[in-house]
């Protein structure tokens, strides 16, 4: 954070003579006290707002205080928050880190998301503390008023909140002055009376004013402060200060403008001339004011203003930095004009010359555009509207590009860019086409030829990438391969960033058509090109893509560890993108089918928190579902069903089919869990299911891949069929659902869909059983076994409940396992005996895992397990790894947590204690 940014955290610097305000010091304090919550400080320009506030903080004893003057640029909702979380973060470094690491992505959560993370944050404070929020008039933005609104209705009592404005803000004070929350201090009850006249002109001031004019100054300025200092100036060089005060009239503003002409009479013409040049600057610091004005010595000059009380205020204890009083300011701005014979517009140059090389590309963008240089404000924008864009200036940078004339937007294909990337990031998709249409208009067209063209190879490609990524998601996959074909043609072979997005694109491509190899290949591109350019955005969809679809294909352990090191990196690097939740997700699935339901629930938890925040309904929604299959895994069917009821309210109009399909998926499987069969039919009746008089279902789309969602669905049909079959003791409709099995696992396999296959194995034998064909039940449940073995599924296992128990049982019984291992089969056991107390399961048959580990506090995960076997086979950390498919470092982290588990510090004593607990 540079000096500048810090400086807004800084609570104004005491002068040491003031008029101490103490009946405004007793009335806040008693606000405190009552426990009111809010303080609003509202007057016009010139009333000693800040200074009260000031003096009043300075008395509070052991209460936390953290103060943010808020400027121009702050009515960004990106910007503020980030500011207002970093405020907070002063009094306890946990307060808004959730929402922090989602604005560093360059990505805005919710309205309603942020005041309810800030109120539950606050709330889990023991101690209360004082927010002072200085300038907040300035605050117009309608997202981030809508955000305080929801804050002050349900204000966390910690927090004691307050506001300095100009003018009420548009926030329920009525119903906070009806709750008695509300102290208010006005501009009447800031106005100096006649004592505090006397004490300000003739202590502070150093005047020697009688009673009589000291009267005759409060008629006529009615106690403005700033006009009394105005007045107080401009008498130190008066010889007749009465005949002075009975010549001032008119209005308020009338009176000021005569009153700083008088004071600036009264300074050399030196002193004149910087005043009215530096007025252009909201913030003075000696270079800046050295460039603009061409001195050498404003350092000096600034110091000299303070001495002299001439409306400057340091903004730092190490006074670097300094800011005009700000309706000096304005006054000084009008008088620029007539008394100035520089041009503005040279000033303002020189100003954003300086800020641009001392890296502060807004104040430098903004000074540019005040002097209507639009050459040198395209120059900045096109240099830093990505990052501007991304630390939460989109609004701010919007406005910019407004302001550039047409014939200049025409310049800045990066802020296009910029702009496109954003709403891309947010999922708001149709507020990308306007920022493609005017980059089409930049490049030409679609169909660039950078031997005739130009344009920069870079910036096209990047260009590319968007509409490829924006085609994919439209569903126009042929377009999308022949455009990230093209950007992989043009782009430079230096710039990963790039490559990263179109080996992305590919990747989807080819895993849509199956072609496997070649989809692996380019997801791991991808994250190799991401990681070398810190592109998080490629590594993440990537690592998601590829998780996810060796998760589809069964391969648990690879999916695992691309997932967990992913997530590891992201939360290294502090930052939470909200469509990281993806991952999340992809690593709670891992665990679920490994029956780690607590870590399960963390990874989902953490995945719907994320997608929450970044306000990606389509995610949410698939977040809900599977916290719904987990709580049906765990028998607590209420929470089940309220968890597919939110995913179903959310499903968003327009979703994509494979987000419909899975919700219906899973609320097929919760109505059979309650016993609403005819509720499930009804529900897969508009899939095209038929349960009247016939079991029928839909044709298996041909001629395109079928997703792992229809294979859900249906399972789904599968499942539903069993439950009439049962209930109605007519197993002759099973013929049409073993048809159905066998063409879904045919399909399955040969799509690779591994779990689509394996549930239908084990629904076609649960069909078979009911028809009476025991070797063909028997058959199917050994294939399932044998496939599902060496990835550690037991979640799927456990969603068919007590007849796969006693099928597995029966298994054991007659030694009909063949290679399957027997401690696998008994996992699966020891979690239905565990889980569900009336299955008759033979304690001869089951040998408890828990039992077994009964001497740890905290078992030993199935990871480490495996780890631990290797071990004991007396493999090295790069064998382990090798076996595993995961790195030596993943190993040691492993090894590490097993040693403290078992409360051993070499892999000698570790065998020898596990073999000890029967866990080897």
């Amino acid at each position: 954070m540079t000096t500048l940014i810090a400086a807004k955290f800084h609570q104004p610097v005491s002068r040491t003579k003031l008029v101490q305000r103490l009946q405004l010091i007793q009335r806040l304090n008693a606000g405190l006290n009552a426990g009111q919550q809010v303080f609003l400080v509202s007057a016009p320009a010139g009333f000693g707002k800040t200074t009260c506030i000031n003096e009043w903080v300075n008395t509070l004893d052991g209460w936390m205080v953290s103060w943010l003057t808020l400027d121009t640029e702050d009515d960004d909702p990106g910007r503020f928050f980030t500011y207002i979380i970093a405020a907070l973060q002063r009094v306890n470094g946990k307060l808004g880190q959730d929402i922090e690491s989602v604005l560093r992505s360059g990505q805005l959560p919710p309205g309603e998301i942020i005041s309810t993370i800030l109120i539950n944050d606050i709330l889990e404070l023991k101690e209360p503390f004082l927010l002072v929020l200085d300038d907040f008039h300035i605050i117009q933005d309608p997202f981030i008023l809508e955000v305080f609104k929801k804050l002050m209705a349900h204000l966390p009592q910690p927090l004691r909140l307050c506001l300095i404005t100009r003018e009420d803000p548009p926030l329920p004070l009525a119903k906070l002055r009806a709750n008695n929350l509300l102290t208010e201090i006005r501009a009447r009850d800031l106005r100096f009376d006649g004592h505090d006249i006397e004490l300000f002109l003739n202590n502070v001031i150093g005047l020697s004013l009688t009673q009589a004019d000291i009267a005759a100054l409060e008629v006529k300025t009615e106690g403005w402060i700033v006009g009394l200092q105005l007045a107080g100036l401009s008498m130190r060089e008066q010889e007749d200060t009465s005949d002075f005060i009975s010549t001032l009239s008119g209005s308020h503003r009338y009176i000021l403008s005569y009153l700083t002409e008088q004071v600036l009479g009264q300074q050399t013409e030196e002193i004149q001339r910087f005043l009215l040049q530096t007025s252009i600057l909201n913030k003075l610091n000696g270079d800046l004011c050295d460039a603009v004005t061409r001195h050498r010595d404003s350092h000096a000059l600034l110091e000299k203003l303070l001495a002299a009380n001439l409306f400057i205020l340091p903004l730092d204890d190490e006074r670097l930095w300094y800011r005009y009083h700000h309706l000096f300011a304005d006054l000084l701005r009008n008088l620029r004009g007539t008394l100035l014979d520089e041009k503005i517009t040279e000033l303002h140059q020189r100003a954003s010359r300086w800020y641009a090389q001392a890296g502060m590309a807004s104040d430098a963008i903004q000074h540019a555009l005040y002097a209507d240089d639009y050459a040198a404000a395209v120059n900045l924008l096109e240099e830093h509207a990505m990052e501007l864009v991304m630390q939460g200036y989109a609004k701010t940078v919007n406005r910019w590009v407004q302001v550039i004339p047409e014939e200049w937007q025409s310049k800045s294909p990066r802020t296009n860019l910029a702009f496109a990337w954003m709403h891309l990031l947010r999922g708001a998709y149709t507020k990308v086409s306007p920022y493609l249409e005017q980059l089409e208009k930049i490049f030409g067209t679609t169909q660039v030829d950078l031997r005739t063209d130009e344009g920069d190879p870079s910036l096209v490609a990047e260009w590319l990438v968007i509409r490829s990524l924006f085609l994919y998601m439209q569903g126009k996959t042929e377009e999308c391969m022949q455009m990230a074909t093209r950007v992989l043609e043009i782009a430079p072979e230096q710039d990963d960033r790039v490559r990263s997005l179109a080996y992305y694109v590919q990747a989807s491509v080819y895993q849509l058509r199956e072609d496997y190899p070649k989809a692996i290949k380019g997801y791991k591109v991808s994250i190799q090109h991401g990681r070398m350019s810190e592109n998080l955005v490629a590594e993440i969809m990537s690592t998601a893509g590829l998780a996810g679809m060796l998760h589809e294909q069964g391969q648990l352990r690879q999916a695992f560890e691309i997932a967990s090191e992913s997530v590891e990196r992201i939360e290294r690097s502090g930052i939470s993108p909200p469509f990281g939740a993806v991952l999340y997700a992809a690593l709670g699935d891992v665990h679920y089918q490994w029956h780690q339901v607590e870590e399960a629930r963390r990874q989902f938890s953490r995945a719907l928190h994320l997608s929450i925040l970044g306000g990606s309904n389509t995610v949410t929604v698939f977040c809900h579902v599977l916290l719904s299959r987990l709580a049906q895994l765990e028998s607590d069917l209420e929470a089940a069903a309220s968890e597919i009821q939110k995913a179903a309210s959310l499903v968003p109009v327009g979703a994509p089919e494979y987000i419909q399909q899975e919700v219906v998926s899973q609320q097929v499987r919760m109505f059979l869990a309650i016993n609403r069969p005819a509720a499930a039919e009804t529900a897969l009746q508009a899939y095209g299911f038929s349960f009247k008089d016939w079991f029928s279902f839909p044709d298996l789309p041909s001629g395109k891949s079928n997703p792992h969602s229809i294979g859900q669905l249906y399972n789904s049909g599968l499942h539903t069929l069993l439950t009439r079959v049962q209930a109605e003791k007519n197993p002759t409709e099973l013929e049409t659902g073993i048809e159905l099995a066998n063409r879904l696992i045919s399909g399955a396999f040969e799509s690779r869909l591994f779990l689509v296959a394996l549930e239908a194995l084990l629904l076609r034998a649960r069909m078979y059983a009911l028809l009476g064909n025991k070797p063909a039940s028997q058959a199917d449940y050994l294939h399932a076994l044998e496939l599902a073995e060496p990835e550690g599924f037991i979640g799927i296992f456990l969603e068919h409940g007590p007849p796969i128990a006693k099928a597995l049982e029966d298994l054991m019984k007659l030694n009909l396992i063949g290679t399957v291992r027997t401690d696998y089969v008994r996992r699966i056991l020891d979690v239905f005996s565990s889980s569900d107390s009336h299955l008759d399961i033979s304690p001869a048959s089951v040998s408890s895992a828990k039992s077994r580990q009964a001497g740890l506090i905290d078992p030993l995960t199935e990871r480490e397990l495996d780890v631990l076997r290797l071990i004991a086979r007396g493999l090295k950390y790069k064998e382990i790894a090798d076996n595993l498919f995961i790195s030596q470092n993943t190993v040691r982290f492993h090894v590490k947590a097993i040693y403290g588990k078992l409360n051993v510090n070499n892999r000698t004593q570790a065998i020898e204690k596990a073999r000890q607990l029967q866990i080897l």
